[in-house]
């Protein structure tokens, strides 16, 4: 199934759903997206296809969520409070919703007793697999985990 055609039956399934409002659709954006309003919520929900990038930030999310049962409750909560400021609009020059899971990751990380492990532990990454081919930058490798810590960082 091509890329159009997955978008296409994620807006027809969408629309049927009773759990999410508002739904469009932006075939013509730099990653084509279908948006929705979750109802209960009123948080902004945007679906791509083949959107690699899209598809290891997800990856990553779900594998650090699942450590940590009170990470979705603050992302979730956090997102609400941004919306309600009116902050979380990123073409409107606000923020996109994931850096507000990526700040609640960040806080449970560097609090005094961590309850999340850095981005690389060992752990996380049994779970979570980068595509080798997703880095471009030469001499840098994502998918390499080490336990090492370097004090200078």
């Amino acid at each position: 199934m091509h890329q159009p055609d997955v978008l296409l039956l994620v807006k027809e399934t969408l629309s049927v759903s009773p759990l999410f409002v508002d739904l469009e659709a932006d075939f013509h954006a730099r990653v084509p997206v279908v948006i929705c309003k979750e109802k209960k919520s009123g948080l902004i929900c945007k679906v791509s296809a083949g959107n690699e990038n899209a598809f290891q930030t997800t990856s990553y999310l779900s594998a650090i969520a699942s450590r940590e049962p009170l990470l979705l409750l603050l992302v979730l909560g956090f997102r609400r409070w941004a919306q309600i400021c009116q902050i979380d609009r990123a073409e409107e020059g606000g923020l996109p919703p994931y850096v507000f899971a990526l700040m609640v990751i960040y806080f449970l990380q560097k609090r005094k007793e961590s309850l999340l492990p850095a981005y690389l532990n060992q752990e996380v990454c049994a779970s979570f697999h980068l595509d080798p081919v997703i880095n471009k930058t030469p001499g840098i490798s994502l998918a390499f985990c080490s336990m090492e810590i370097n004090p200078s960082i």
